[in-house]
């Protein structure tokens, strides 16, 4: 049986996702640049649960929908993303605009 390509990096408390490819980011623990599937988990994944994720919005003011691209400013909002990637922060990529084409 074949092992599938899993996102554990994006369901890692310690992944940053980048704000527009949500499967390229930096784990802040190993301080590296990372893509988020892998066969396994690393030595460092801890999963996002909904109470981590509580106390963090506690502790921070907001959260970040990085499925809807939207911020999330209370719990009753939090509840309703529950299914999509929700990022503790997000890694933002200050040269894209850079790469992109422009309009006239």
């Amino acid at each position: 049986m074949k092992i599938g390509k899993e996102d554990f990096c994006k369901k890692c408390v310690h992944f940053l996702a980048h704000d527009v490819y949500g499967y390229l980011g930096l784990c802040t623990k190993k301080d590296l640049l990372t893509v988020s599937s892998s066969d396994k988990p690393c030595e460092n994944f801890k999963e996002v649960s909904l109470r981590e994720l509580e106390k963090i919005f506690l502790e921070k003011g907001w959260l970040y929908c990085l499925t809807c691209k939207k911020p999330i400013y209370s719990l009753e909002e939090l509840k309703n993303h529950l299914m999509d990637q929700i990022g503790l922060d997000f890694l933002s990529d200050e040269v894209a605009s850079e790469e992109a084409p422009s309009a006239d």
